[in-house]
């Protein structure tokens, strides 16, 4: 074997190895979750005469129709009048500004105490709002809706109440509901992933005394941690997981109600879903970048919390190593080069763990569904999360090279403005590569399609339902 092929197997091997110690971390998180004793915060009673007060926060962006929805659902929290404040952060630009300031007007007319903020310049995005809307209230707890959630009336009871309980908590974290779940099969393999993330990860993590993550909305703050923190930043695209973060690595801690549930829309389409997965996983890994020499450095946290720490913001430039293990496996797949058993054993590895551990953390997630259904949900969020393959790994790859990116709003419908964009953003490029990974495969090796199986399909999949979207547009 030449020594370029002998470097090759040796940097294959490495991300094989990287790939399974990621399914370790989701096999550790599933057993921690199974085996560990539910957890539960103490909620103060709060009489009327100790309410404080509250600023509601609806962070918006070319909203439309949902703009009333959630200024219905804030109105209807139960909560004295004169100790809650909301601010409607408006930078639209499509024509929603006109109904968010009806909207406004209206109720002010009424007594309520709101106020609408709109910037021109959409400085450092959705962290930029919230960090504006903070400099015009002095109140001490600050709840975040987006707007197409539904918070129930009981919210800042009992969220308040939690923070009121436990003064060491920076923010309490509630799970989200999803009111257009049975859709379509792409609503319900979204559901089952978003249930697994709050009913296993989370849950997991808040089991096991971890740092969880603030997912941006549904969710309780404590002013004080906002402000010891730094407040909120625009430099990464998950401006809600480096904030909490950085509450953590300042001695707070946070709080999970998984049992209160906060409805939501899910992505209709799959383009959709797919920026909306590339948002996320680029911030990600913008804040492993700017946050794992902080964590590594904390005298805060014991070894162990540093390495799950570093695993959940560093777990999705796990789609950059398999971009780069597929690369270099290809020609060992062909038998133009031949490994040796070293390589033979990480691939088997990485390629057990990568299929049993998201099954058996997905799986954890079924909430009452049948069988079938299940079957069906879980190997559908295999195949289209192998599907994000191009896409994610390119938003890991832009992180890396420091490339930054507009806040891009997810869309919760289907949207006209997808049949204009550039054609591989509409799915040709994973349909492309998709077909291609199956002639190679058929060509070359077809035992390989065995090991390809998911990514083909979900490559294939996710690209044909991106097309399907933009011609329906």
């Amino acid at each position: 074997m030449l020594a370029a092929e002998t470097s090759v197997e040796y940097y294959l091997i490495l991300g094989l190895v990287i790939l399974a110690f990621c399914s370790l971390n989701l096999i550790v998180l599933t057993v921690a979750r199974r085996v560990l004793p539910e957890r539960r915060l103490t909620v103060a009673r709060l009489n009327a005469a100790d309410c404080p007060s509250v600023l509601v926060q609806l962070p918006l962006f070319n909203e439309g129709d949902l703009i009333e929805r959630i200024l219905a659902a804030t109105l209807a929290l139960d909560w004295p009048r004169e100790r809650l404040s909301i601010q409607v952060l408006d930078d639209s630009t499509d024509g929603s500004l006109a109904v968010s300031q009806r909207a406004v007007a209206a109720l002010k007319q009424q007594g309520v105490q709101i106020e609408l903020l709109h910037r021109v310049q959409r400085t450092a995005f959705k962290a930029g709002a919230l960090a504006a809307g903070l400099e015009r209230s002095t109140a001490p707890f600050v709840a975040i809706f987006d707007a197409d959630f539904i918070p129930p009336p009981d919210f800042l009871q009992r969220t308040v109440g939690a923070l009121v309980a436990h003064p060491e908590l920076a923010y309490v974290q509630t799970r989200w509901g999803h009111l257009n779940r049975d859709d379509s099969i792409l609503t319900r393999i979204q559901a089952r992933l978003l249930d697994s993330h709050f009913g296993v990860e989370q849950e997991a993590r808040w089991r096991l005394g971890l740092p969880l993550p603030f997912n941006g909305t549904c969710g309780l703050w404590r002013r004080a941690a906002i402000d010891e923190a730094g407040g909120w930043d625009g430099d990464t695209l998950t401006e809600d997981l480096d904030l909490s973060l950085r509450a953590h690595l300042v001695g707070w801690r946070s709080g999970f109600m998984g049992d209160l549930l906060v409805p939501g829309v899910l992505p209709t389409s799959a383009r959709a879903w797919r920026v909306q997965q590339f948002r996320w996983t680029k911030g990600f890994a913008q804040c492993f970048i700017k946050l794992t020499p902080l964590i590594w450095r904390s005298p805060r946290l014991a070894i162990w919390q540093k390495l799950m720490m570093s695993f959940q913001i560093g777990q999705p430039l796990a789609f950059v190593v398999g971009v780069a293990c597929l690369i270099m496996g290809l020609p060992f797949m062909a038998g133009a080069v031949v490994g040796g058993s070293g390589l033979s054993f990480a691939a088997f590895t990485a390629s057990f763990l990568g299929f049993a551990a998201p099954i058996a953390f997905l799986a954890t997630a079924g909430r009452g569904t049948g069988w079938r259904q299940a079957v069906v949900e879980i190997f559908g969020a295999l195949a289209l999360t192998s599907g994000l393959l191009l896409s994610n790994a390119r938003g890991g790859v832009e992180a890396l090279l420091g490339h930054r990116t507009e806040f891009v709003r997810t869309p919760k419908a289907r949207d006209r403005k997808t049949a204009r964009a550039p054609i591989w953003r509409n799915g040709a490029a994973e349909l492309a590569v998709g077909l291609a990974l199956l002639g190679f495969a058929l060509i070359e090796q077809p035992v390989a399609v065995l090991y390809l199986a998911m990514l083909i399909g979900g490559l294939v999949g996710l690209g044909a339902m991106q097309m399907r979207d933009s011609q329906a547009a």
